[in-house]
């Protein structure tokens, strides 16, 4: 990172970064002028009032009440749920609890706020049950704290707990859960912060000071995610500050916190999306890590009168537009890596995000209230449930049209077809193996029409401990094995050096435009293995707009004799062999004939691995041995 440069921005002072690459990035503040801004706020809106009177908070409150229908019996988190994923590896046990409380607090804070007296008792109950948990860090994080990435590779404990753990030390370490608790509690006391009894105000003052505060302001920057290139670093800078501005009132704690909460949030911008704007993370994880910078940045806009305005940059404007260039048919998105192929974007972060950037086709991906989640995770986040009534309207916009799509740096390319007034998406990825959520799959592409995906990325394995270990890769489902790209020599492709891999594997793409009425792109991704006698592995996929077919052209080249290559696809849907050479695939709208001369295709049930991830329905693996060092893969419409 290069240092900062000092210019002068409407007669104040602020750093301006000058990051290698990026372009119109956040202004960061000196703490002299910050602290002159929390001296004499500018007026802040009445979030209570506001909350009241939104059109969108009655039919709003009613899917809460469905998905979270009891606000008085607290689920107990024990010991042994804590300690259930050191033993296991399993998540649900604890987290499930622990998130239906605070689900339970935000149901509760809103029907108050709408009038509910009788939900004062509940409301000061689940304060005080969450006052009293040892730990915010949920256990899946308990070893992510100060100094983590100090050690290359870190190294994750194997032996038993010992006596010093996080349930037993003073709180020093700040997780995603813990940070979005201190934000859920800290939002609650402020807008409840007169009628709340005085004892329960001062116990969320004092475990903010312990769980938050103070572990923030004294190890921030140990912690690996505070400079991040992740989401981690959105959500937990983003949760702290808007904790500190609920919560603090002296000027120059509230801008040393912001001096560290927008150090944190610059690099966030800067490295948590790529130069073209999009996410090496996903859609998903583009939702999650922007909720509660938006919101942030919103409250210091306020604040500053907007003088201090995070999302008024030309780079915000591309970072908005990515959802919309990854979009399939929402709420169903191109799903490279760890990110669900269907994502229900947060409706008020998506439209303020469009008011404030001009990118107003992202309110279009977002028409008709959420559906029910089973695990009420999403009602959880208190301030952004908030944030969902009062900056939503509702409404249903005309989606935007199908675009194609290309990320240069991110190396996705998405074309768009249509045949039979079905819409078609082609698309492949070219980045790296190399992320927190990657997935090794450098090349595999995606054949989407009429809403369905007949051949996807088959998506993400199950969250567990083994999952974000060194272990990772051994899951078919980050593995090269369930994704849509050639095995060379009984060799797949190799992941980066998140989670020990020795070093980065990528891919290249070298053209891609038209010819002869043809969408094309050409990639090189023999860097994406570990082969050194491979000196070529080049793919050109190519979609024609108007009839919809595809076709997927491999060439291999071998320093010495060339080595057996198994080209493999993946579906979910119904497949049968039809001939040696052509396989059918029908989805519920769709069906495809995939055919390659010469091909003796075999299908493989992944139903182990399906069920084990916790999949609905049985992926299967075609594959064939080819002959020789090319390969035609033709993907047809059926009339």
């Amino acid at each position: 990172m290069a240092r900062d440069s000092r210019r002068a921005w409407g007669g104040l002072s602020f750093c301006r970064s000058t990051l290698t690459g990026r372009s119109a990035l956040i202004m960061r503040p000196s703490v002299q002028q910050l602290k002159q801004w929390f001296s004499n706020p500018a007026p802040m809106s009445d979030l209570r009032e506001q909350i009241r009177t939104a059109p969108m908070t009655p039919p709003m409150l009613e899917v809460i009440r469905v998905m979270v229908p009891d606000v008085h019996h607290i689920p107990l988190l024990t010991y042994h749920l804590y300690r259930e994923f050191e033993h296991t590896g399993s998540r649900p046990e604890f987290q499930d609890p622990y998130f239906l409380r605070r689900a339970m607090l935000t149901r509760a804070l809103v029907e108050y706020i709408m009038g509910d007296q009788s939900m004062l008792r509940p409301i000061e109950n689940l304060l005080w049950a969450i006052c009293e948990e040892t730990s915010w860090v949920v256990p899946a994080h308990e070893e992510q704290g100060p100094n983590y990435w100090d050690i290359e590779p870190p190294i994750l404990r194997t032996e038993p707990l010992g006596a010093h753990t996080s349930l037993t030390r003073e709180p020093d370490s700040i997780d995603l859960f813990a940070a979005e608790t201190g934000a859920v509690v800290a939002e609650t006391a402020y807008l409840l912060k007169n009628d709340l009894t005085p004892e329960v105000v001062q116990r969320v003052k004092q475990e903010l000071e312990r769980h938050i505060f103070k572990p923030y302001l004294a190890n921030a920057r140990k912690h690996w995610w505070f400079k991040g290139a992740l989401n981690w670093n959105g959500v937990v800078n983003g949760s702290v500050g808007l904790t500190f501005l609920r919560m603090v009132d002296d000027p120059q704690t509230l801008a040393e916190a912001f001096a560290l909460v927008l150090e944190g949030f610059e690099t966030y911008i800067a490295t948590g999306f790529e130069a073209d704007g999009g996410s090496i993370e996903g859609v998903g994880y583009w939702n999650y890590g922007l909720m509660f910078y938006v919101t942030v940045a919103e409250l210091l806009r306020e604040l500053t009168a907007g003088e201090l305005d995070l999302l008024a940059t030309e780079r915000m404007k591309d970072i908005a537009y990515y959802p919309v260039g990854m979009a399939l048919q929402p709420p169903q998105y191109l799903n490279f890596g760890d990110t669900p192929e269907t994502v229900n974007i947060a409706a008020g972060i998506a439209q303020k995000l469009a008011e404030r950037t001009g990118v107003h086709e992202l309110r279009a991906l977002v028409g008709s209230l959420p559906k029910p989640d089973e695990h009420s995770y999403s009602v959880a986040k208190l301030p952004i449930m908030l944030r969902q009534l009062v900056w939503w309207d509702g409404k249903e916009y005309d989606p935007p049209p199908l675009r194609d799509y290309v990320l240069p740096t991110v190396g996705v390319v998405k074309m768009v077809g249509k045949v039979a007034q079905k819409s078609v998406v082609l698309a492949v990825t070219v980045g790296h193996n190399d992320g927190h959520h990657s997935h090794v799959d450098v090349g595999s592409f995606v054949y989407h029409i009429a809403g369905e995906s007949l051949i996807p990325d088959a998506g993400r394995g199950k969250y567990s401990k083994a999952y974000f270990r060194q272990t990772r890769y051994d899951n078919i489902f980050t593995n090269a094995y369930s994704h849509n790209i050639p095995r060379i020599g009984g060799h797949m492709e190799q992941p980066g050096r998140e989670f020990g891999g020795s070093r980065r594997f990528y891919g290249t793409i070298l053209e891609h435009g038209e010819d002869k009425g043809w969408k094309f792109v050409t990639l090189d991704f023999h860097t994406a293995y570990d082969l050194p006698e491979l000196t070529l592995a080049r793919r050109t996929v190519s979609l024609d707009p108007q009839t919809g077919v595809a076709i997927i052209q491999d060439q291999f080249d071998f320093a010495a004799d060339p080595l057996p290559i198994e080209e493999v696809f993946v579906t979910w849907h119904d497949v049968s062999v039809q001939t040696p050479d052509t396989v059918l695939i029908r989805g519920e709208k769709s069906t495809i004939s995939v055919c390659a001369d010469g091909a003796n295709f075999q299908v493989e049930y992944l139903e182990k691995a399906s069920r084990e991830n916790e999949r609905r329905g049985v992926l299967k693996r075609i594959s064939t041995l080819i002959t020789g060092t090319t390969f035609t893969l033709v993907i047809t419409p059926e009339s």
